[in-house]
């Protein structure tokens, strides 16, 4: 019980000393870092949908590179860091699963051809293992941002959690079929011969990352309006997380079969990793004040 009392009060003289003292302007260097940050998933969207799949010794090592930098740009936000480790850590694992999404920019999208797939199967492998991977840090960190938050808002923080909670095994299962299932499925049943159980299989699935989906963009909202409760982010940025995140859910549910231009919008708010750039400009927003009071 003291030890539980001690940590409520550091978080409550933490978030008083974030929400009282004066921002400082930041460094050139620290502002660099916080836009080439910002920048990460954007270029890697316009890289994968633009420039598409490219040998995997470029990709590999401009994945490399980009790592490297994204690792340094990071140490400029946290070297002096200010308040809990706690909260400091939950940023970082909001961020981490972008770290690892870039490598998807030089493999492009995946193959819209069964001789494609199969070609790249090794790849498409690889990259819903990491979409796997990438799920879970952002869900640790929801699970820390959550129990850093939990003495100053309980609503929006638990209904966040719980949202993630459903959310993350669906999108564990649907990476899984995608990655491993539809593979194999597809190596050893012609097109004509496919059973009427693989048809089904892909209507499930369609539905499961409807879900899925939607429910981390909402499961986003909560935790943006949370973190306004508590006086971490203005009204502005919350109200930008808000509307681009429930503006995603709903146009989640649109069906692929609709007519243009919906279904391309509901197919990029979809893309596997999108889900998770609301998160991540959270880690990266939260790590930019801290370091703008130190």
């Amino acid at each position: 019980m003291s030890n539980e009392i001690k940590q409520q009060s550091n978080s409550q003289q933490t978030l008083a000393a974030l929400i009282s003292d004066e921002p400082r302007k930041l460094s050139r260097i620290r502002k660099a870092s916080v836009f080439y940050l910002i920048s990460v998933p954007f270029l890697t969207a316009l890289l994968g949908f633009g420039v598409g799949h490219v040998d995997r010794q470029w990709y590999l090592s401009g994945w490399i590179i980009n790592t490297l930098i994204m690792i340094a740009a990071l140490y400029q936000l946290t070297k002096y860091r200010a308040g809990s480790p706690l909260f400091t850590l939950a940023a970082l694992l909001l961020i981490a699963p972008w770290v690892i999404f870039p490598v998807f920019g030089g493999m492009g999208r995946p193959p819209q051809s069964v001789q494609g797939w199969l070609e790249l199967a090794g790849e498409q492998y690889a990259r819903y293992n990491l979409l796997i991977l990438g799920s879970m840090l952002a869900y640790l960190g929801v699970a820390l941002l959550r129990q850093w938050l939990l003495d100053k808002e309980r609503l929006f923080t638990t209904l966040g959690l719980g949202l993630m909670t459903l959310a993350i095994p669906l999108f564990v299962i649907n990476m899984a079929y995608w990655g491993s299932f539809l593979t194999e499925a597809i190596r050893h049943f012609k097109a004509a011969d496919r059973p009427d159980w693989f048809h089904a299989f892909q209507q499930l699935f369609l539905l499961i990352n409807t879900v899925e989906v939607s429910m981390i963009y909402i499961a986003t909202t909560m935790f943006a309006l949370a973190l306004s409760k508590t006086g971490y982010f203005r009204k502005g940025p919350v109200l930008a997380y808000v509307i681009v995140s429930l503006f995603a859910a709903l146009v989640n549910l649109i069906s692929p079969s609709a007519p243009e231009p919906f279904a391309t919008v509901s197919y990029l708010v979809s893309v596997p990793a999108f889900p998770f750039v609301m998160l991540y400009l959270m880690g990266v927003n939260l790590l930019r004040i801290v370091s703008s009071h130190l």
